[in-house]
């Protein structure tokens, strides 16, 4: 069998330490296909013919790659790479360490081959996997009878030990969760809102370039460390933000008939609000503009942005106009008219991966993402302090729709999202209360951190809260007293093929299209 045994052991050692999967039954018939000597020289070059793509086709199964159902779907939107993005893909794609590994392998390999019999080893290696499968199995089993043993019977411990059970769980407990707002007395809520929906910006990408500890989430009133967006690309992030008065869906019903109740802005609506929606960047790719229009109850609501100016393009070449500029020009419009409260639905690209920014050396992006972020952030914070200034109470959102997964892990490239792990979907959510009268030599305080799994329906609530309770008014409760039990979501993240959940131990699981749950280790 030559080399092919290096393959197996290959692949048996990267499934061991976590980068792929691997079909045991299937690597064990291709190893059996190829184990007989074969005598007739047409015979055998044909087998090697049939064998190499199998292989290959193989190795992309076991792997964490999306599938090719997932890839075909998704060409019309890679087309719209820029050929600069497409160059800095491929670089992340070579790793030197891991190419000299893969030389010095092959070498050993190569010295070893005619003194180890190295198909008994490859064999052996196959048949490991559905037995080390077989022993965690089991463990996982009594750790978590163990856990929930005071809790009831064993059905609970059943059901913690199947992801299955616990999703089905979640999906029915979040069917039944509603959500209404309802203003004091009946009236017009005396404030206005603007949720600042950010694309790629996630804790772990906030620790990575070293600003989790940024002044600017100092500024705000509640910050939430365990806000979980449920998606990876901005697509479902967008609607499930804009979906956010009803439980978390599966994905697939996010674009699906919604109940009315679910739409955020269409039930300000009903409140008194004018609605609006405002985006720093075109909205072209992936339709994104038209989604929010027919899908997120903004139809009609976008604002025109070309009157602010250009301080980066985007990965294909479109431009990305600067959000304090854009806000601001917003906000003196909006404070112009005066009237009825105002609802802003505001998103910014201004982070996303691959976008180029004039002036910088770097081509990169992962290299310009930490300035990216502070000029972001400066931004945001000015545009805080106008509103500030105005004396108008505003009630500000900061929701980022999912990280830029600027570390990647094990399974996936620094960039990509196709596995919605915490890196990528465990936010800095946060609300700030603009307009609060405090005594002129009273100290800042500092935001009221909520450390409880949440999502979108928690935010809701809270602003629902406010809604019927003043903030702004004289007797009003303290934020703290709001929060001290918020409305809760298990961790659940979702896209098109892939899913993770964290389990009752607090192990991440994930599940890619119709496979089997695995640990997900990053």
């Amino acid at each position: 069998m030559s080399y092919w045994n290096l393959y197996f052991l290959v692949k048996v050692g990267l499934y061991f330490t976590g980068y792929i999967g691997f079909n045991w039954w299937l690597n064990l018939l291709l190893w059996l296909a190829l184990l007989p000597p074969i005598g007739h020289r047409l015979a055998r070059r044909t087998r090697a013919v049939l064998a190499w793509p199998a292989a290959i086709a193989l190795l992309y199964y076991d792997s964490y790659l999306p599938t090719l159902e997932r890839v075909l779907s998704q060409l019309k939107a890679l087309a719209g790479f820029s050929a600069d993005y497409w160059l800095e893909l491929a670089g992340r794609l070579v790793s030197p360490v891991a190419l000299v590994v893969a030389i010095a392998g092959l070498f050993l390999y190569a010295a070893l081959a005619r003194r180890v019999r190295f198909a008994t080893f490859a064999l052996a290696g196959i048949l490991s996997v559905p037995l080390v499968a077989a022993i965690q199995e089991r463990k996982a089993e009594e750790n978590a009878a163990g856990t929930l043993a005071s809790q009831g019977d064993g059905s609970q411990a059943a059901d913690a030990a199947d992801p299955d059970a616990l999703l089905q769980k979640f999906y029915t407990a979040e069917a039944q969760k509603r959500l209404q707002f309802t203003p004091a007395a009946g009236g017009t809520p005396p404030f206005d809102i603007i949720l600042l929906h950010v694309c790629s910006l996630s804790w772990d990408d906030m620790e990575f370039v070293g600003q989790r500890n940024h002044p600017l989430l100092q500024r705000f009133d509640a910050l939430f460390t365990n806000f979980n967006s449920a998606a990876s690309y901005s697509g479902p992030a967008s609607l499930r933000v804009l979906h956010g008065s009803c439980g978390q869906t599966p994905h697939k019903k996010l674009y699906e008939g919604i109940d009315p109740q679910c739409y955020v802005f269409p039930n300000l609506e009903k409140l008194g609000y004018q609605t609006a929606g405002l985006l720093n960047h075109d909205g072209v790719y992936e339709e994104f503009a038209h989604t929010l229009e027919q899908r997120g109850g903004l139809a009609g609501k976008l604002q025109r942005n070309q009157d602010a100016p250009v301080h980066m393009q985007n990965f294909d070449g479109s431009p990305i106009y600067n959000d304090h500029a854009l806000l601001s020009q917003w906000w003196k419009k909006r404070s112009a008219q005066g009237g009825a409260p105002v609802a802003l639905y505001y998103n910014t690209i201004s982070l996303h991966d691959g976008n180029r920014v004039p002036g910088m050396s770097s081509r990169s992006s992962l290299d310009t993402y930490k300035p990216r972020l502070v000029q972001l952030m400066a931004d945001f914070d000015k545009f805080i302090t106008e509103l500030e200034s105005a004396g108008r109470p505003v009630v500000v959102m900061l929701v980022p729709e999912h990280g830029a997964s600027l570390r990647g892990d094990k399974i996936q490239i620094s960039g990509m999202r196709e596995i919605p792990g915490p890196r990528i979907t465990l936010v800095p959510a946060a609300v700030k209360l603009v307009g609060m009268k405090k005594a002129p030599d009273a100290a800042p305080t500092a935001p009221v951190v909520v450390n409880q799994p949440m999502s979108y329906l928690g935010l809701f609530t809270l602003l629902g809260d406010l809604m019927a309770d003043n903030p702004f008014a004289p007797t009003a409760r303290p934020l703290a007293e709001r929060l001290q039990a918020p409305e809760t979501t298990p961790f659940v993240s979702e896209n098109a093929d892939v899913l993770v959940v964290r389990n009752p131990a607090g192990k991440y699981l994930m599940k890619s299209g119709n496979g089997e749950w695995i640990p997900y280790s990053y």
